[in-house]
């Protein structure tokens, strides 16, 4: 392996949670489509899929742009987080996820969630999941800056009292790497669309468990380029 540098052991894990431990981006597309064509606006499903980790803010920016929309965005985002919540039910977790969060709890590793959506949506899906090993969430009503900062994430590492560096990040989106790369954390992306396109990251799997977690948990290696 060529151009490395040691890593202290990953003692975290961190994990997004739509799309990347929950099957859940579907559900929110829908209940953004809905509550988008209620003002007018018809919404694709190409359209949301190409959302995925956008901020509600800057896609509502978005259409008010193409047409006025009567209503704020705080509203507009709450109508679509509402939607969502009481259809929580039907949502199913992403095939694995769940069974890379045992092995990881069996390995001793402490794990938090660390989301883009609002409280009331981040809590709907933990008591959805019913896991036991996430010891808390970040949701974006917890900090000042959402990803792609590095805020949430270095909010997580700092909570449990642990250097970014001994940090893994799970995640599904661009936007999410990022903002875990800017935090100086090991960045798996496991995205669900192969054709989306990452700026560098530590590693991009189709299964995180394929990787070498004795060796990131010991005295593993990091690249340099993306892999």
């Amino acid at each position: 392996m060529s151009g490395t540098v040691a890593r202290p052991p990953i003692r975290a894990i961190l994990w997004d949670i739509d799309g990347t431990l929950m099957d859940s981006e579907p559900w929110h597309h829908r209940a953004m489509i809905e509550v988008c064509r209620g003002y007018g606006h018809e919404v694709s499903e190409e359209e949301c899929a190409a959302s995925v980790g956008v901020a509600f803010r800057d896609y509502y920016d978005r259409l008010h742009a193409i047409r006025p929309l009567p209503v704020t965005v705080a509203r507009w985002a709450d109508e679509i987080n509402a939607l969502y919540v009481a259809r929580v039910a039907g949502v199913k977790p992403r095939e694995g996820a769940f069974a890379l969060v045992e092995g990881f709890a069996a390995r001793g590793l402490d794990q938090a969630c660390v989301s883009n959506s609002g409280r009331a949506v981040v809590d709907a899906n933990l008591a959805a999941m019913g896991l036991p090993h996430f010891r808390f969430s970040i949701s974006r009503d917890d900090v000042a800056n959402g990803k792609p900062h590095p805020e949430p994430y270095l909010r997580a590492a700092e909570t449990l009292g642990l250097a970014p560096e001994s940090c893994a990040v799970i995640e599904d989106s661009p936007t999410g790497a990022r903002s875990a790369r800017a935090a100086g954390m090991l960045t798996i992306a496991w995205p669900q669309n192969p054709a989306i396109v990452f700026d560098a990251v530590d590693y991009r799997v189709e299964d995180p468990a394929a990787l070498d977690w004795d060796a990131l948990c010991g005295s593993g290696l990091r690249s340099l380029s993306p892999s």
